[in-house]
């Protein structure tokens, strides 16, 4: 069983980002606090640092006595100075009686300095009740250990300096969050009402109403999504009308054969006496009328497959002369062609390899040839020549008729559309035959088009490219 997904609104998603921006500014703010406060304490390491050198370079030999561990008292009042013997026991501070504390051997950065590690640490001094920042080495007098030094300072300052920049940080991003809340807000509102009209838009589209505009909006993708809606609708209207013209010109090619049998089949069937000249005129128009009702249905039926299946099932690709398809179209035409005394001139001397369906092209080309002869003036000349190379394909239908009018040839190819309508029917057409050619050609991956010549009549180009398909 195949579980919904679960949908989310927009406020969901700009909810998210916004939390996901907000929790990483709070991140940067902190990883920057941390940044700062590292730098500070590795430059006050490296100042407490300093002044142990000083305090080790200013003082001379084992014996220590409290103004050695005050040198530092006027240049840096803030550091404390601490100088202990080479057991722990403190020789001097320069913030406390020296004979009242106790051993410092047990002190973090003693303890490594009486190892003779240079090190720095931090840690809440007992004896002034605050947080400190300590560094301690070894002091050597004459080659011979003698204890260590250790300066310290508070971190007081530090701590007042971090809350500050915490507070900023806080205030900055509070501010950044109120701007990101406030474009979340400006953007949902951006993205909501245009995305719910075009919802509503397309909830109408889907009801059947066709009458659906979708303003430009000020996003461009939600612009692009809009257009592409108006595009769906314009081609929706499109396409209803020309159902609606299918519909009522299938009824109206269907009315007249259907009309005609039905008369002339109840004027058989009235008792009425007939001679047996008029039974078989009777019949021959019966029949005349049926085969044309089954050429429109067959008609019909050809476009469907060639509009609805899928091309691998249509086209049956081989590699044919093409020189051969046209004289086989122009052999297969020649008797109607002879009937108006019109010649059909094949101009292709060389054999020309090319794939395609040979059945659907030969359909296409009867029918332009067809087409031609119907509107080609009589004992004039039909020509058909063929032009190919690197994958390329171009062959010409050309007559010798009245042409085209401008007006016509746009809908030229659309079903039932007629140039001549009453002579069209008269020479039995369905009106459907230059619809299937195009279709044959689109299902080839080529196109035709229709251009009059400038002495008389019109040439039918068709242009095909080399198109692999799977058969």
């Amino acid at each position: 069983m195949i579980r919904a997904r679960k949908q989310h609104s927009l406020w969901w998603s700009f909810g998210l980002s916004a939390a996901i921006v907000m929790v990483t500014l709070l991140i940067v703010a902190w990883l920057a606090t941390e940044r700062v406060h590292d730098f500070f304490i590795h430059h006050l390491q490296n100042e407490l640092e300093s002044r142990a050198i000083t305090v080790d370079q200013a003082i001379q030999g084992m014996n220590i006595i409290d103004s050695d561990c005050k040198i530092l008292s006027v240049s840096d009042p803030d550091i404390r100075v601490t100088i202990v013997d080479a057991v722990g026991t403190v020789l001097c501070d320069s913030a406390a009686d020296a004979e009242v504390m106790d051993n410092h051997a047990t002190r973090l950065e003693i303890g490594r300095a009486l190892t003779g590690q240079r090190n720095s640490t931090s840690r809440f001094s007992v004896t002034l009740n605050t947080f400190m920042l300590y560094y301690a080495m070894p002091r050597h007098v004459s080659g011979r250990f003698a204890g260590v030094i250790r300066t310290a300072i508070p971190l007081d300052a530090i701590d007042r300096l971090l809350d500050e920049l915490h507070q900023q940080f806080l205030v900055l991003v509070l501010v950044m969050m109120i701007f990101i809340a406030m474009g979340v807000f400006y953007t949902y509102h951006k993205v909501s009402h245009p995305m719910r009209q075009i919802s509503e838009k397309a909830h109408d589209l889907a009801q059947g109403d066709f009458n659906v505009a979708i303003p430009d909006y000020d996003i461009r993708e939600i612009a692009e999504l809009g257009n592409a809606l108006n595009h769906m609708v314009s081609q929706l209207n499109r396409f209803e009308n020309l159902r609606k013209d299918f519909v009522a010109n299938v009824s109206h090619e269907l009315k007249t054969p259907v009309a005609t049998i039905k008369g002339y089949a109840e004027t058989l069937l009235d008792g009425s006496a007939h001679s047996p000249q008029d039974i078989d005129h009777f019949l021959r128009i019966i029949h005349k009328q049926n085969d044309r009702l089954a050429d429109i249905v067959d008609d019909l039926l050809t476009l469907s497959r060639l509009e609805s299946a899928p091309v691998d099932e249509i086209l049956d690709l081989h590699e044919y002369d093409v020189c051969d398809l046209l004289r086989s179209s122009a052999d297969n035409c020649q008797a109607r062609a002879a009937a108006k005394g019109i010649a059909i001139k094949l101009n292709c001397a060389t054999p020309l390899a090319f794939r395609f369906d040979y059945s659907l092209m030969t359909q296409a080309m009867v029918n332009l040839l067809d087409n031609a002869i119907k509107y080609s003036y009589p004992n004039t000349r039909i020509t058909l020549s063929v032009e190919g190379g690197n994958g390329q394909l171009q062959i010409k239908v050309c007559d010798q008729g009245p042409g085209i009018p401008d007006k016509h040839i746009p809908r030229l190819f659309e079903r039932f559309h007629r140039v001549d309508k009453s002579r069209s029917r008269r020479d039995g057409g369905t009106g459907l035959g230059l619809a299937i050619v195009k279709h044959i050609l689109q299902v080839h991956h080529g196109r035709i088009e229709v251009v009059n010549n400038r002495d008389a009549g019109c040439c039918f180009i068709i242009d095909l490219d080399q198109v692999e398909h799977k058969t």
